[in-house]
Parts: C-alpha cells; sequence; structure tokens
C-alpha cells in the first residue's frame, strides 16, 4: 500500500486526494494546510490524520509519496524536505514562480534521484496523444494557441490567482497549460514577444495582473506561434491549433474535439468526461509503484522549460522586446 501525504487542502488538493484514495493500493493517511479548519475537513474526510506544518507530517508520518497542491509561492520547503528524505513527489504547475527556484527544485529532485511529476494534465488527454500521432514527423509552420476564462468577471477562484506577486500572473497561471501542450506537440520554444492591458475594468482589486494579452513565439525548428489570452471573458476556450504546408488540426480541449484536414482527409475525434487530473494523478502513482520514470509525461526539468516560456513572455510584457527564453 502506497502511502501519499498531501500538503494544501484547497480545491486542487482536495481532488488529488480522493483520487489517490480512489487508486488501488494507495491511501491518503496525512494531509497539511495552514488553514486548520481545511486540513481537519479533509483529513476527516479521508481518514487521514490533519497537519498544520509540513514538515511536521513528514517527521510524524511514513511516506512514499507526496502531492504540493498549496500555492506554487509556499512549496520549496515541503519539496527540500520531501527530497531530504527520499519521498516521490508530484507538485501541481508551475513548478515555481522564478526560475531561480525552478532550478533549485530541478537540482533537489535530481540529487536524490526521486520520482517526480508535474501537473500539466493535458498532455495526458486522448486529444493530445491524437494530435501527436497525427503530428509527428510532419512540418510545422505555424501554431495558434488560446486560453480565456472568466476570472476577472466572476472572482470565483482564489485572489492570489490574479495577483502578480502570488501567481505570476495569467501567462504563468493559467496560460502556461496550453503552451505546455503546444510545446509537447511541436517542440521547444526559444524566443517570446508579448503585450497586454486590462480593458476589462471589473473592479476586481486587489487582482492587479492583465486581463488581456497577446503573445508571439518562435519554436527551435523554425514553426511560429501566436498566443490569445484573457481571464475577462465569459466562454472558456483551452485550444491549440497546428498548421502545415497543405494540413490543419485544432485541439479544442474546451469542447472535447480534433478536428482538421490532412492529406485531404477530415479528421474528427471526440473525448469527453475524461478526467485528466485523475489520469496525471494514478500515472504518477503507477510510476511510483513500478519504479518506472518512463511513464510520466511531465517532470521538474520539462515542466521548467515550460515555466521558462511563461516567463519569458511576463517579461516582455513589461519591457516591450522580443525575450529570449532563458533556461
Amino acid at each position: 500500500m502506497l502511502r501519499v501525504g498531501v500538503i494544501g487542502c484547497g480545491l486542487m488538493g482536495r481532488m488529488h486526494s480522493l483520487n489517490c484514495n480512489q487508486t488501488e493500493d494507495v491511501s491518503v493517511v496525512a494531509v497539511a494546510d495552514v488553514r486548520t479548519d481545511r486540513a481537519k475537513a479533509l483529513a476527516e474526510e479521508l481518514n487521514a490524520t490533519a497537519y498544520i506544518k509540513a514538515e511536521t507530517m513528514f517527521e510524524d508520518t511514513r511516506l512514499d509519496a507526496v502531492v504540493l497542491a498549496s500555492p506554487p509561492f509556499t512549496r520549496w520547503p515541503a519539496l527540500r524536505s520531501a527530497t531530504s528524505l527520499g519521498i516521490a513527489v508530484f507538485a501541481e504547475k508551475p513548478v515555481a514562480l522564478d526560475l531561480c527556484t525552478a532550478k533549485a527544485c530541478c537540482f533537489a529532485v535530481q540529487k536524490s534521484s526521486i520520482l517526480n511529476g508535474v501537473g500539466f494534465q493535458l498532455r495526458y488527454s486522448p486529444l493530445t496523444q491524437y494530435a501527436r500521432t497525427l503530428v509527428t514527423g510532419r512540418t510545422v509552420t505555424h501554431v495558434r494557441t488560446a486560453c480565456t476564462t472568466s476570472y476577472y468577471l466572476t472572482a470565483d477562484v482564489p485572489p492570489w490567482y490574479l495577483q502578480r506577486e502570488y501567481s505570476g500572473g495569467p501567462l504563468v497561471e493559467q496560460a502556461i497549460h496550453v503552451i505546455d501542450a503546444a510545446r509537447y506537440l511541436v517542440g521547444d520554444i526559444t524566443h517570446v514577444f508579448a503585450q497586454g492591458n486590462r480593458p476589462v475594468d471589473a473592479g476586481a482589486d486587489p487582482m492587479d495582473s492583465e486581463d488581456s494579452t497577446v503573445m508571439v513565439y518562435r519554436f527551435a525548428n523554425g514553426a511560429l506561434g501566436s498566443h490569445m489570452d484573457s481571464c475577462a471573458m465569459v466562454e472558456f476556450n483551452w485550444e491549440v491549433e497546428l498548421f502545415g504546408p497543405d494540413w490543419r488540426l485544432l485541439v479544442d480541449y474546451a469542447r472535447g474535439i480534433v478536428r482538421g484536414n490532412i492529406e485531404k482527409q477530415h479528421i474528427w475525434l471526440e473525448s469527453r468526461g475524461v478526467d485528466l487530473h485523475e489520469l496525471e494523478i494514478r500515472t504518477f502513482l503507477a510510476n511510483v509503484h513500478e519504479d518506472n520514470t518512463n511513464i510520466v509525461l511531465s517532470d521538474f526539468e520539462d515542466a521548467s522549460k515550460t515555466l521558462a516560456v511563461a516567463l519569458a513572455g511576463d517579461r516582455s510584457l513589461h519591457t516591450s522586446a522580443w525575450e529570449p527564453v532563458l533556461l
């Protein structure tokens, strides 16, 4: 039986906890959160032990794996403790909010040789996997990505999501998902240019991030990309569209569809109702069970490359210049 600890008992922590407990031969035995009420409520639901401090949880409980679902600006101490104890780590994205911390995270997991994974669930989507089989070996000339949410309009997420100091801004907090999917399908990105503003003034203080952003980017293989981003749009969209000299393919995650045309053949695939968070966490747990690093699709090192793209875009918002993706 794998013994799992969960740090962060909010929406993502609870979801990962339930998915872990519904996996054969896995049990969440401990949870930790600075909010005592939230930790106790989830612990009672799981029949686990609640802790206020992650450090105390590590001292008191033998763990095989830990899930880091706390806000990204709080994770480094817990990761350092887990790696020092040789505990496998699954972390929500982003790995960190800056490259220095991301590199420290990568060094820590590499030094301890622990199994590790990062929550880029779109990689596990049947839509992504199907698109990957179709585009492998083909020339990609252009990529279009889109990410729209209603965060600024509805304010139905924790305030830190749209506070740059704590989330890194919309490119790092949300757009990073479709940027990662584009990287997974096409390859590494080398340069980014972005512009953003806040034309929709919803009075959502203290949220201080842009609500609308456009970005262009360049892949190492020569393909060009464009991204549009909004956190002030009622309709939810996550899209990656790929173009080649004689083909076109749209991966529409919000509607569960892949469609396009390749070699004059119409492409259509529907995939709905798949819990991608369940898929990714079960893959990670199988990784821990089997001591097999080949089945996790996003580890700390690769996730840091996606973070570097989002951070380059964020720098460009301030410099109004093409920014290199620093690794």
